[in-house]
């Protein structure tokens, strides 16, 4: 099974680039123009601005909506899963080989964040609200912070000997938040992150992600087109309709206009207007795998995967 999630979620970078691809002394351009060439797990907004990470350590921005790019500077060559700003300034991206950088910049420059672990598991997700900050990753990896993600410590959660990989954290509001992984594990705390309690879940195959919308609200998703919603913060949860689609569900979002969209294999996206309640079902003509989406000037979306960096036309 961790084969499996590895190969097929957030994680999947682990099999479409080889490590030598990060060989020790790449030097990526200061300029990348065709960014639909290169490798990219995380697409985002801080402020005005873009942000793009994934291969080799690249991280991205753009000032001009998606017209140019440029490399920021990262301390890694190790592949990057996921993006989380708390502001157009402050911002934190996780990667392979407990990889944990933070930007004051709004990233132009990226630093590494020193974790207090000897073990070096791959990360998948990381979550900042006020103090509190979560990243998770391979092998049930835990690490929480107190003070704003300037500082963090490892801890194991959920039961005794728990190794499954986690690859969502959802905030569901009022303190509580819903984490995701491997094998259809859902852990719910409903004091910060305090304590955590294993949940009931609704689907024994693994989840590849978790979305948190507020006043209970969380999408969890995984494979084979499988994708529950919650609106009390774990306790029920009610499969989603996709109609026939039975691929994989690699990324959630919801952008600013307040879409919130289902994104996976063979060019999938699912818009929902209605807090995730119920979704129409779109396809990318290049039929390529969709794993982050961001809101771009004149009514224009810019999706990322594996395939590169696109442009979706908004309905």
């Amino acid at each position: 099974m961790k084969a499996v999630l590895i190969a097929g979620a957030a994680a999947l970078a682990g099999a479409l680039l080889p490590a030598a691809r990060a060989a020790e002394g790449f030097e990526p351009e200061a300029i990348v123009r065709r960014v639909d060439r290169v490798a990219f797990l995380a697409l985002t907004r801080a402020g005005a601005r873009l942000v793009a990470a994934g291969e080799r350590g690249r991280i991205l921005v753009s000032d001009d909506g998606g017209a140019s790019w440029k490399v920021a500077s990262t301390p890694t060559h190790h592949t990057l899963t996921s993006l989380a700003f708390t502001d157009a300034r402050t911002g934190f991206a996780t990667g392979h080989q407990r990889v944990l950088l933070r930007t004051d910049d709004g990233g132009d420059t990226w630093k590494q964040v020193s974790l207090a672990s000897q073990d070096r598991p791959a990360l998948f997700a990381v979550r900042i609200e006020g103090d509190r900050g979560f990243a998770v990753g391979a092998y049930g990896a835990y690490f929480e912070s107190a003070d704003a993600g300037r500082t963090w410590t490892a801890r194991r959660v959920g039961p005794p000997d728990f190794d499954r990989h986690l690859t969502g954290i959802a905030a569901a509001g009022g303190g509580r938040y819903v984490l995701a992984g491997e094998a259809g594990t859902l852990l719910a705390s409903s004091d910060s992150g305090a304590t955590w309690r294993l949940l009931e879940s609704p689907y024994a195959g693994s989840f590849f992600g978790a979305l948190g919308l507020g006043d209970g609200v969380v999408i969890a998703y995984g494979m084979r087109g499988n994708a529950f919603r919650t609106a009390d913060a774990g306790r029920t949860w009610q499969r989603l309709d996709l109609g026939a689609y039975k691929g994989a569900l690699q990324g959630a979002t919801q952008l600013e206009d307040g879409a919130v969209l289902l994104m996976g294999a063979d060019g999938m996206i699912a818009e929902s207007r209605d807090r995730g309640a119920t979704f129409t079902i779109q396809s990318m003509a290049s039929r390529a795998l969709v794993v982050a989406a961001a809101q771009a000037p004149q009514g224009r979306r810019l999706v990322a995967g594996p395939g590169g960096l696109r442009w979706q036309v908004a309905p």
